[in-house]
């Protein structure tokens, strides 16, 4: 499986570029910050993905820029991990379900703009906790994933 990052500072205007770098790259899963998108609706996310790949999201709810979205892959099975809540990052978290097995990806964002605060740390430790719990082999309805785009909230 193939997975990469990229911060778009602004996916409305680089949809084809995204949209050509997982084609051209062969990208199953690709983690995107600074967004910038308003809601789950937001055209630009839609059309930075190619056919065959689905988007799930969490748009920043308050001010201006941020917003994280995973791009991957439409045969993989999505679910959205519910995570604490975060006032200093943003966060979204998925399970996929591959031929493999299952995979857990977590896209963070903190806003570089700002200084790295106790609350920062707290909460980076909370969101690591939780990843330690998903990683462990448990049957997902214990710990309420839902298919994404059922929940499109920000966590």
């Amino acid at each position: 499986m193939s997975i990469a990052w990229l911060n778009v500072q602004s996916l409305r205007n680089k949809t084809n570029a995204v949209q050509q770098t997982i084609g051209k790259r062969s990208i199953d899963v690709l983690a995107l910050s600074e967004t910038w998108h308003s809601s789950s609706d937001d055209m630009c996310l839609r059309v930075s993905a190619p056919p065959g790949y689905a988007v799930a999201d969490a748009a920043r709810t308050t001010g201006r820029g941020g917003g994280v979205a995973i791009v991957y892959r439409q045969h993989l099975k999505c679910s959205m991990l519910p995570m604490p809540e975060c006032r200093s990052l943003e966060v979204i978290c998925v399970r996929l379900v591959t031929t493999s097995g299952p995979v857990v990806i977590m896209k963070m964002y903190r806003p570089g703009s700002e200084k790295p605060s106790s609350l920062f740390f707290e909460e980076l430790t909370n969101l690591l906790e939780t990843m330690v719990v998903y990683s462990c082999p448990v049957h997902g309805d214990r710990w309420g994933f839902q298919p994404a785009g059922s929940r499109r909230q920000r966590p």
